[in-house]
C-alpha cells in the first residue's frame, strides 16, 4: 500500500469515528508519534501495524485493502490521464511560445501595434491553456512522489504567467506609458525568476523518482530563474527556457509512462 493515500484512507477512518490520534494509540498500542507519521505519508507502515490499527477502527482488513486497491487503482487512472494530456500540452505551449515570442518583441521592442487584436489574444489564450495542462502535469507527478515544493512551485508559475498574459491582452486595450513599463516588465521579470528557482528546486528534488534528466532540468531551471531575477540577464534566461521546456516534456512522458505501468502492476495483483 503507497503513501501518502494510505495515511489519508486511515486518518479519514480515524475521523470517522470521532477519535483523536491519542485515543486511537489507546486502543491499539502503537505510538501517536508512528500514527502521526503514518497519517502524514512519511512512512509505510508494515502490514501487521495496518491491521492493528484497523482492529482497533473497526475495519476488515481484507474489505480495507480491497477498498484501498479499487481507490488506488482510479487514482493512477487519473494521473495517467493527465500525464498524458500534460505531456502533449507541453508540445503545444513550445510551438505557441516561439509564435507568442514574436508577437511580443514585436509589440513591445518594435513599437508595432497593428497586430490583429483577435489573432493575438487567440495566440495568448492557447499559451496559457497549454501551460496550465503542462504545469497540471508537473503537480500530479509533485503528488505522485509527495514533492511539495515541486508542487507549490508550479502553482506559482501558473499564477505568475496568468497574471503577465492577462496584463499583456489588457495592454492592448489600455495603453501603458513607457514609465509603467519601466516598473512593470522588471517586476514581471524578477517574480517569474523567483518562481523558477523555486521551481528548478522542485525538480532537482524529482530526480529520486524521475533520474538525472530530472536533475539536468532543475539545474536548468535555477539558472533561468537567476537570469530573469537579475532582469539584465533575461533574454539568456529565454534562450535557456528551450532546452528546459524540452526536458521537462520529456519528464512528463517518462512520468506518464511511469504511472501507467504502476497502474497495470495493480490490475495484475
Amino acid at each position: 500500500m503507497r503513501q501518502p493515500e494510505l495515511g489519508q484512507k486511515l486518518s479519514e477512518l480515524r475521523k470517522n469515528r470521532n477519535l483523536t490520534q491519542e485515543e486511537l494509540v489507546e486502543a491499539c498500542n502503537v505510538s501517536v508519534r508512528t500514527i502521526q507519521r503514518i497519517e502524514s505519508g512519511e512512512v509505510t507502515p508494515r502490514t501487521s501495524t495496518i491491521k492493528i490499527i484497523l482492529a482497533a477502527l473497526g475495519e476488515d482488513f481484507s474489505s480495507f485493502k480491497q477498498s484501498y486497491r479499487n481507490n488506488e487503482h482510479e487514482e493512477l487512472e487519473r494521473m495517467e490521464n493527465t500525464l498524458q494530456i500534460a505531456w502533449i500540452a507541453g508540445i503545444i505551449y513550445f510551438m505557441v511560445g516561439f509564435l507568442e515570442a514574436g508577437l511580443d518583441y514585436t509589440r513591445f521592442e518594435e513599437g508595432d501595434s497593428d497586430i490583429p487584436w483577435e489573432f493575438y489574444i487567440s495566440v495568448k489564450t492557447v499559451a496559457l491553456f497549454s501551460y496550465v495542462l503542462f504545469m497540471g502535469g508537473m503537480v500530479v507527478l509533485a503528488n505522485f512522489f509527495t514533492n511539495s515544493i515541486l508542487k507549490i512551485a508550479s502553482y506559482l508559475m501558473i499564477g505568475f504567467t496568468t497574471l503577465i498574459l492577462a496584463f499583456d491582452v489588457f495592454s492592448l486595450f489600455f495603453p501603458i506609458s513607457d514609465q509603467t513599463l519601466l516598473f512593470i516588465l522588471p517586476s514581471e521579470s524578477i517574480s517569474i525568476g523567483f518562481a523558477e528557482i523555486i521551481f528548478g528546486i522542485g525538480l532537482i528534488k524529482l530526480q529520486d523518482g524521475m533520474g538525472r534528466m530530472a536533475l539536468l532540468a532543475g539545474a536548468l531551471e535555477l539558472i533561468i530563474g537567476f537570469c530573469f531575477a537579475t532582469v539584465i540577464l533575461f533574454l539568456l534566461g529565454y534562450i535557456l527556457l528551450i532546452p528546459a521546456l524540452i526536458l521537462e516534456i520529456v519528464i512528463l512522458y517518462k512520468g506518464y509512462e511511469y504511472v501507467k505501468s504502476e497502474r497495470r502492476k495493480e490490475i495484475s495483483q
